[in-house]
């Protein structure tokens, strides 16, 4: 009997620190994780995030590298390349928000930068400008609550180190 005390007492306790220890606040409960689609070029940042409230939150997804560049290439109809370098477009980076309204105190979503096409074009009838290439740098993931997460650099392209 005085082990099942003993026992009891010590669940009591253990159940008490617990619940004191838990999440007090907004946390991520899965990500962010980054993941860049060489395709489109887009930079996409997936998470969920609780203990939220009711209060809309806004994400902020940026590169805020100046090392941060895109890279186009025109191409004829037939999909040949014209003589002549590629457009390269270079910035002091990219950045996007988006505000969401929790659902039970929690958000699950996914935020992508865009690539930026200011300044390329193609000179001459007929030709497509295509990106070959995407390089992000110094890219930071924030839910405006103050919880800023460094999210990896990504690139891909023929100016890729």
């Amino acid at each position: 009997m005085k082990k099942l005390i003993i026992l009891s007492c010590t669940m009591i306790a253990l159940s008490s620190f617990m619940a004191t220890t838990g999440w007090a606040g907004p946390h991520f409960v899965k990500g962010p994780t980054a993941s860049l689609d060489t395709n489109t070029g887009e930079y996409c940042v997936s998470f969920k995030e609780s203990g939220l409230g009711s209060g809309p939150v806004t994400y902020t997804i940026t590169a805020a590298g100046t090392g941060t560049t895109f890279t186009y290439q025109c191409f004829t109809k037939s999909n040949n390349t014209p003589q002549g370098s590629p457009n390269s477009v270079s910035g002091s980076g990219d950045s996007t928000s988006t505000t969401i309204t929790p659902h039970n105190g929690t958000v699950s979503a996914t935020i992508c930068l865009i690539p930026q096409q200011d300044g390329a074009s193609c000179q001459g009838g007929g030709l497509v400008l295509r990106l070959i290439g995407a390089d992000y740098d110094n890219v930071t993931f924030s839910d405006g609550l103050g919880n800023i997460v460094p999210i990896p650099d990504a690139c891909f392209g023929p100016d890729c180190p």
